[in-house]
């Protein structure tokens, strides 16, 4: 066990860079934020290693854990996500865009369901009143279930 601290207290920067550094990869990978502050702390960790090379594992181990306390705590205070509404309420679901566009019937709906043409793509469409537009009726995209458009029949 002497042989691992000992070897720790001369690799202990690149040792808290490497984790550091996973911490990160991993930090993309998610995207929550979270690792962001406990990578930040390890590089803090390293920092310390590198000015104190004598530092033993369980003083690094302390150090980390205030870092990392410390950061998680600032991080949250200071950089909270933007809550802001968007310009664009369809900016993350781009089928809503389609309400409101005329579609034509590419064939006659059976049992309110059928298939239309919007712009230069065939979609599956129902109607909700279950009514059976013919085909080439001009239709009006009125909302958006999966792939599957909600229409009625154009004024």
């Amino acid at each position: 066990m002497d042989a691992f601290f000992s070897n720790w207290a001369g690799l202990g920067a690149l040792i808290w860079l490497g984790i550091g550094a996973a911490l990160l990869a991993a930090e993309l990978l998610t995207g929550t934020a979270y690792l962001l502050w406990i990578a930040t702390a390890a590089a803090l960790t390293a920092a310390l290693a590198f000015l104190f090379p004598g530092a033993s594992l369980p003083v690094q181990l302390v150090a980390f854990a205030l870092f990392a306390l410390a950061t998680t705590v600032v991080g949250r205070r200071f950089f909270k996500p933007d809550t802001t509404p968007s310009e664009d309420p369809t900016l993350n679901s781009p089928l809503q865009r389609h309400i409101g566009q005329q579609a034509v019937a590419v064939d006659g709906f059976v049992s309110g369901t059928g298939r239309v043409r919007l712009g230069d793509t065939e979609w599956a469409a129902k109607t909700l009143d279950d009514a059976d537009p013919a085909s080439g009726s001009v239709l009006v995209v009125t909302g958006v279930e999966g792939a599957v458009l909600h229409v009625t029949r154009a004024n």
